[in-house]
């Protein structure tokens, strides 16, 4: 048995970034076949998926060599590696996402709400978190928990639809406005999430209906 060297990546953290890149190298962006390595992104940093980047020969030497005595040009800073990573990643997995609608609405009587969730596009099956925080006037009041605090991992199969629903502590008489705001995380086939930017819906008490909103407090407050 070959032991690992301490620096060494898991098996499945290699195979997520080589499927993810599709073996393409994260700075120059070549296709690189079997010439291509999986570095750290933090030298000193854990053997982590989130702390991986995969690179050809040239570039891995590229980041590791830098005179800090005598600076010439600018060196690859952690964040600037893990966002062109990002991009490659983007790029060859964003075919795999299937589209999902999510609405909120009302069904039952108030304070029980409603979610759908429509698979609309794609032929993959989608898996996929769902976070939602509820707002009172201008204040977070809570995260949902259970299927609706980012936890669960859904299923949901092409032309499927879902209803799910939930009780949230307030009362009918609502004299502050009322804001659901939540994250769909999306999880392709190779594992890899995409999170969706935040959605807002707002309740209407004379209607007893949910209309959407275009800037979520979740994105206000930031």
């Amino acid at each position: 048995m070959i032991a690992l060297r301490k620096k060494d990546f898991p098996e499945d953290v290699k195979l997520r970034c080589l499927l993810w890149s599709d073996r393409h190298c994260c700075l120059c962006g070549k296709q690189c076949g079997t010439g291509i390595e999986i570095a750290h992104i933090d030298a000193r940093g854990p053997n982590t998926i989130d702390n991986a980047i995969p690179l050809c020969f040239n570039c891995h030497e590229k980041i590791g060599h830098y005179n800090k005595e005598h600076p010439k040009g600018n060196k690859y800073r952690p964040k600037e590696l893990i966002s062109r990573r990002d991009q490659i990643y983007d790029r060859y997995t964003s075919y795999l996402v299937p589209r999902i609608d999510f609405q909120v609405i009302q069904r039952a009587p108030f304070p029980d709400v409603g979610f759908l969730f429509t698979h609309v596009g794609g032929s993959f099956p989608a898996q996929f978190k769902i976070k939602c925080d509820v707002i009172l006037g201008d204040k977070k009041l809570l995260t949902l928990g259970n299927h609706y605090g980012g936890q669960w991992t859904w299923n949901l199969n092409p032309g499927h639809q879902f209803y799910g629903h939930t009780t949230i502590p307030v009362t009918r008489s609502l004299e502050e406005r009322l804001e659901i705001d939540s994250t769909l995380t999306i999880i392709d086939r190779y594992g890899r999430e995409h999170e969706w930017l935040p959605i807002g819906h707002v309740y209407d008490v004379g209607s007893n209906s949910w209309f959407a909103e275009p800037c979520p407090f979740i994105c206000r407050v930031k």
